[in-house]
């Protein structure tokens, strides 16, 4: 059975010429520990996922409405952009700004101080959240209007 994992991370609609509302967003940070009441981490390296990328939904459980070529930054950020469906437009229009990710934890363990370190898991979705359901705060969102040049936070 998949974790869910609800992670603050950085999400924008973004405006883009010729192809429409795009979606970027940091999916998940490796190496940042959630806040909250959850004592978990994801080591650096530790996610992987499907070849043909992640299904990106407006809520967990969900049908996909795109699917996403995420990539890994030297901060440990996996970053996602795709093309923003009209239902992806509105979930963040709506104040979903947040991000949860589907994985299956393969490798894991406790620290001694009794933190979930997850070595390797498998991440093969990410929902659009509300910030409330999140367990990791190092995110924010906004919607970008290219035309007016503009950043409107959600």
């Amino acid at each position: 059975m998949a974790d869910l994992i609800r992670r603050r991370i950085d999400v924008e609609v973004r405006e883009s010429e010729g192809d429409g509302p795009r979606l970027h967003g940091v999916i998940i940070q490796e190496g940042r520990a959630a806040a909250g009441g959850r004592a978990e981490v994801f080591a650096p390296g530790s996610i992987v996922w499907p070849e043909r990328g992640i299904e990106i939904r407006t809520a967990h459980l969900g049908r996909a409405e795109a699917v996403a070529m995420p990539t890994r930054q030297p901060n440990g950020e996996i970053r996602i952009a795709v093309k923003a469906t009209p239902a992806i437009v509105q979930a963040v229009r709506s104040g979903r700004d947040a991000m949860s990710v589907e994985f299956n934890a393969i490798r894991e363990h406790r620290t001694a101080g009794g933190v979930r370190e997850i070595e390797r898991a498998f991440v093969d979705g990410a929902a659009l959240t509300t910030p409330g359901k999140s367990e990791y705060e190092q995110t924010a969102a906004e919607l970008r209007d290219r035309k007016r040049k503009v950043a409107v936070w959600l």
